[in-house]
C-alpha cells in the first residue's frame, strides 16, 4: 500500500478512534475532531508502519488492524503533546488554522490534550502491550515531557546551554522518534537487538528533524510551514543560538547519515526509511 492510501486509512481511523462523545461535553467533542482534522504529516504513525513493513513482509488481516490502531494511539498522542505546547507557548496558528486553544479556549484545549494522551495510551496496550510500553516511556519523564520542561525552563535565559540545547531536542522531539522505531520492530515480531537498532535509528532521525524545524522556524516558506514563528519571540534555545542556517543544515546531512548507518546491518528491506531519512532532511514544512 503506498503511502497515500496508508494517510487516507490512517485519516479515516483516526475519526473512529476519538473518544465517545456525550451531550454534556460537546465543546470537548468538537475540539477533538477539530484537532484531527487540521490535517499534519502523520510522521510518527507512517513512520512506525514503515519499521513494521520492513522486518514483517507477510501481515495478517487481523494483525494489520490491530496495527492501524496501534498507529492511531500514536497520533492521539502526538496530538496531545501539540495541543498542550500550543497552551504554553501561546501560539495562536498551527498547520495553517487557529490552534485548539485558541478557538476553543485554554481550558478545554487541556482536557483535549488529556483525551487524546489517555484514549491513545489505551488504543496502544489494548494493541501491543510490548511495544505500548516502549511508547510510554518515550513520551513521559525523562523523555518528551521532560524535554519539554526543559524546554520552558531555558526560555530567555541570558547564557543559554548547548547541554541543555541537546537534552530538550533528544527528550522533547528524538524520544518518540526513538519509542515509535523500536514499537514497531517489536510489533512485528523483531529480535530485541534489531529493535534497539531501529530505536537507534529513530533517535538520529528525530535529533535531524528537530534541528530542521529549528531553522524553518527562521527562515521557512510560511505558506509551506504553517506555523507561528514564535521561537524567537519566546526567546526559545534552538539550534540557531549557536550555529548559523549553513552549519545547521550540516549538522541535519551528518545526523541524518548517521541515522542510516543503523539500518545498514539490519536484515531487512529498509528501503522506505531511508527515503523517508533523506525527505525529511529536505524538508520545507
Amino acid at each position: 500500500m503506498k503511502k497515500s492510501s496508508e494517510k487516507a486509512a490512517l485519516e479515516k481511523k483516526l475519526l473512529s478512534l476519538l473518544p465517545a462523545g456525550c451531550a454534556f461535553t460537546k465543546t470537548l467533542d468538537r475540539a477533538l475532531v477539530y484537532c484531527m482534522k487540521t490535517g499534519g504529516k502523520r510522521l510518527r504513525p507512517l513512520l512506525f508502519m514503515d519499521v513494521v513493513k520492513a522486518v514483517k513482509k507477510d501481515i495478517p488481516p487481523e494483525m494489520k488492524k490491530k496495527l492501524l490502531d496501534f498507529a492511531c494511539g500514536i497520533e492521539f498522542i502526538h496530538a496531545y503533546s501539540l495541543v498542550h505546547d500550543d497552551i504554553m507557548d501561546g501560539d495562536d496558528m498551527r498547520r495553517g488554522k487557529e490552534t485548539v486553544c485558541k478557538k476553543f479556549g485554554s481550558s478545554t484545549a487541556i482536557l483535549a490534550g488529556d483525551a487524546l494522551l489517555t484514549r491513545g495510551l489505551e488504543i496502544l496496550y489494548g494493541s501491543f502491550p510490548v511495544a505500548a510500553a516502549m511508547v510510554n516511556a518515550g513520551v513521559g519523564s525523562p523523555g518528551m515531557i521532560a524535554g519539554q520542561a526543559a524546554d520552558m525552563a531555558q526560555e530567555g535565559k541570558k547564557s543559554p546551554s548547548e547541554k541543555a540545547l541537546w537534552y530538550i531536542h533528544l527528550n522533547k522531539t528524538a524520544a518518540f522518534f526513538a519509542a515509535v522505531c523500536g514499537a514497531g520492530a517489536a510489533a512485528a515480531g523483531a529480535p530485541e537487538k534489531d529493535a534497539r537498532r531501529f530505536a537507534s535509528f529513530g533517535r538520529r532521525l528525530g535529533m535531524a528533524f528537530q534541528v530542521r524545524d529549528d531553522m524553518l522556524d527562521r527562515g521557512g516558506d510560511m505558506k509551506k510551514y504553517k506555523k507561528s514563528r514564535n521561537d524567537e519571540k519566546n526567546d526559545k534555545l534552538t539550534v540557531l543560538k549557536f550555529y548559523t542556517l549553513a552549519k545547521a543544515m550540516r549538522m541535519v546531512n551528518e545526523i541524518s547519515a548517521e541515522a542510516e548507518s543503523f539500518l545498514e546491518k539490519l536484515p531487512y528491506d529498509t528501503s522506505s526509511l531511508l527515503e523517508m531519512s533523506g525527505a525529511l532532511r529536505e524538508r520545507e514544512f
